[in-house]
C-alpha cells in the first residue's frame, strides 16, 4: 500500500526537525505556502502538521502557526540504583549531601540549572491515605507537593504528591517547614532525622491521560500519556513511613530496570 501523501509530507518534515534544518522554536511554512508550492492539498498539510504535533516535534499556536517543539530534558530512572543511592547519601554529612541530589544524578543537570517548589498542608487522612498507613481517617497528615523543572524550561519534570504521619514527622520541627526545600539528602535522610530507617521500598506503575490541570501543568502535547508512580515506602520496623504519587510526563521519562537472573544449574 501506497504510503499516503500526508505522512510522506509529515516524514521530510520530521527528518528536518531532527537533522536541525529546522531549528528549535522556528515557524514551519504556513500552510498556504506548502499548498502552493505543491506539496498537497491543505486537508494534507494539516494532517501532515497533526501527526507532527501527536509525535511532540511541533507545537501548533492557533492564529500564530506552527513552531518546532523545544527539545526537553530527558530523564532516565533505575529506581533499585536511585533508592539504594539516595540511601546511602542519607549516612554523609550536610556539605556533602548539598553537592548533589537524586534529581541532579538523573536529569545530568547542575543545582543552580534547577527550579524546586514545595507547599505543605496539615490535613486529614482521606479515606484512601489513611488505607494505605492503616490509621483513623481523623489522623492529621503532613501532605507535601513538589515540582522541580530546569530554569531552561517552564514545565516541571514531574508532580510530586508526598504524605507523612503529622506526628511522627513533628519530631523534628525542620521536617515541617517546606522553606528548607530542596532538603539535601531527600526524604531519606529527613526520616533519618525522626529514627527511621527505610528498608524497603515499592514501585507500583501505571498510566492513564492527564487530567486538564496535568496538562497544562506539564506543557503536555495532545495524545501524550501521563506514568503514575505510586511508591511506599517501609521502615525497617514494618509500617508505612512514607506514600508519594509521582505523575511524570511520558515523553519525556523512561524507567530502566536491570534485574539480574540466577544461572540454571547445570549438570
Amino acid at each position: 500500500m501506497a504510503t499516503p501523501k500526508w505522512r510522506r509530507l509529515a516524514d521530510e518534515l520530521a527528518e528536518r526537525i531532527r537533522s536541525g534544518d529546522l531549528a528549535e522554536g522556528e515557524a514551519l511554512p504556513q500552510i498556504r505556502e506548502l499548498t502552493a508550492a505543491g506539496e498537497g492539498s491543505t486537508t494534507t498539510v494539516q494532517a501532515a502538521y497533526r501527526a507532527l504535533e501527536t509525535e511532540g516535534l511541533v507545537r501548533i499556536v492557533r492564529g500564530r502557526g506552527t513552531y518546532v517543539r523545544w527539545r526537553r530534558s530527558r530523564v532516565v530512572r533505575e529506581s533499585q540504583a536511585r533508592y539504594q543511592w539516595e540511601k546511602d547519601r542519607a549516612l554523609l554529612g550536610e556539605e556533602e549531601r548539598k553537592s548533589t541530589g537524586v534529581t541532579e544524578r538523573e536529569t545530568g543537570l547542575d543545582t543552580p540549572q534547577l527550579e524546586f517548589h514545595a507547599t505543605y498542608d496539615v490535613v486529614e487522612a482521606p479515606p484512601e491515605i489513611a488505607r494505605l498507613f492503616d490509621v483513623a481517617p481523623t489522623t492529621r497528615m503532613l501532605h507535601r507537593r513538589y515540582r522541580t523543572s530546569s530554569r531552561e524550561e517552564t514545565a516541571p519534570i514531574g508532580l510530586i504528591s508526598s504524605w507523612l504521619i503529622y506526628d511522627q514527622a513533628a519530631r523534628n520541627p525542620a521536617l515541617l517547614d517546606s522553606g528548607r526545600e530542596p532538603w539535601p539528602g531527600g526524604t531519606a535522610h529527613q526520616l533519618s532525622t525522626i529514627g527511621i530507617e527505610i528498608e524497603r521500598i515499592d514501585d507500583r506503575i501505571g498510566a492513564r491521560p492527564p487530567t486538564a490541570e496535568e496538562t497544562k501543568l506539564l506543557d503536555l502535547d495532545p495524545g501524550t500519556a501521563v506514568l503514575i508512580l505510586r511508591k511506599f515506602s517501609y521502615s525497617t520496623e514494618g509500617p508505612l513511613a512514607e506514600y508519594s504519587e509521582v505523575v511524570l510526563p511520558g515523553d519525556r521519562h523512561e524507567f530502566l530496570y536491570r534485574i539480574p537472573l540466577e544461572r540454571w544449574s547445570r549438570p
